[in-house]
């Protein structure tokens, strides 16, 4: 391919025929609002498709539980600072042992920790 006067591109760019897929990670936290051996609940300012499968790391006390999630519903609430949030009720498709633990003990031990999903 041959450069172009004043192209200062340290690679070869290829111009693209017709139509290319590719993908997008992107990483959004979401508090846990509830949780259980078989799915959450979370918010989000960004509503997700219903029935979508999304790979997330749940985190807790600084450690990243990765699994697969599916989004089972999503309700729009509005916020007590006025702004529009969604509820998102999330089914776990695949469920760790060191996932399912950490939620067994906050079932038992009712503890409020700071958690959240990413």
């Amino acid at each position: 391919m041959k450069r172009r006067l004043g192209d200062r591109r340290g690679r070869p760019r290829f111009e693209i025929m017709g139509d290319l897929w590719g993908t997008l990670d992107i990483v959004v936290g979401m508090p846990l609002l509830n949780v259980g051996p078989g799915g959450a609940l979370v918010q989000s300012t960004v509503p997700l498709t219903p029935q979508s499968v999304h790979h997330v790391a749940v985190s807790c006390q600084g450690e990243q539980t990765p699994t697969s999630v599916q989004v089972r519903h999503v309700r729009p609430v509005v916020g007590s600072d006025g702004r529009q949030y969604y509820l998102i009720g999330l089914e776990f498709l695949f469920m760790p042992s060191t996932l399912l633990s950490q939620i067994e003990s906050w079932m038992i031990g009712g503890q409020r920790v700071a958690a959240g999903l990413m």
